[in-house]
């Protein structure tokens, strides 16, 4: 991370570090390849610097670097591909859904880190390096549900803020998780989440 220059806070050692807490919790209940989902998480993000300034999509990316990273090494070899379609397939806007155990625990722990009072951290992290808003609403013309590539177009807006990200890309997440485990730890999270932005929105429409 450090030779890839990240500077991004929301996709730091510490969300690194608490994506593996969770998905060795929901590994301890629904199975899975150890190494594999290790090596998964701490490999998910690291093509997130080479997307900002390149573009491309940082899953793809950074299986490419996973694998790079880890042939030749005491890691067992046979797991590399495992570990990146795991990572291929982590996004939440990326269209295909996870196809192994692995991958479906790397992608449930990802987004849960997503939620709750750390996922509000979070999305203020991302917005506020990029001097967006507090508070906005959707804007005018997007009919729901959206296509999730369309909000990785709104996120380039001045305007874009949390309260869109949270309306149009969590409104069922804990049903799209893909564990039994997954599933419960998201619905409490998203519901500590979900009366934040509605009284955000609340106060910030002068309604408190």
């Amino acid at each position: 991370m450090a030779r890839e220059g990240s500077e991004d806070a929301a996709h730091d050692y510490d969300h690194l570090l608490r994506v593996m807490a969770i998905a060795d919790t929901i590994s301890a209940r629904e199975g899975g390849d150890p190494p594999t989902i290790w090596a998964a998480v701490a490999f998910h993000d690291i093509g997130q610097e080479r997307e900002r300034h390149h573009s491309g999509d940082h899953a793809f990316i950074g299986a490419e670097m996973a694998a790079e990273l880890l042939t030749n090494t005491l890691f067992p070899q046979q797991a590399i591909p495992g570990v990146q379609q795991a990572i291929r397939e982590h996004r939440m806007t990326g269209g295909v859904a996870p196809q192994t155990l692995e991958g479906r625990i790397l992608y449930d722990a990802d987004k849960i880190d997503g939620l709750g009072a750390i996922g509000i951290g979070r999305l203020y992290m991302i917005t506020g390096r990029y001097n967006q808003k507090v508070y906005s609403p959707v804007p005018e013309g997007i009919v729901e549900p959206v296509d999730p590539l369309l909000v990785r177009q709104l996120r380039h807006r001045p305007d874009y803020s949390p309260s869109i990200e949270f309306q149009l890309l969590f409104g069922n997440l804990p049903e799209r998780m893909m564990t039994r485990t997954g599933k419960e730890i998201a619905r409490e999270r998203f519901a500590f989440m979900q009366e934040f932005f509605t009284r955000l929105k609340k106060e910030a429409e002068g309604e408190l």
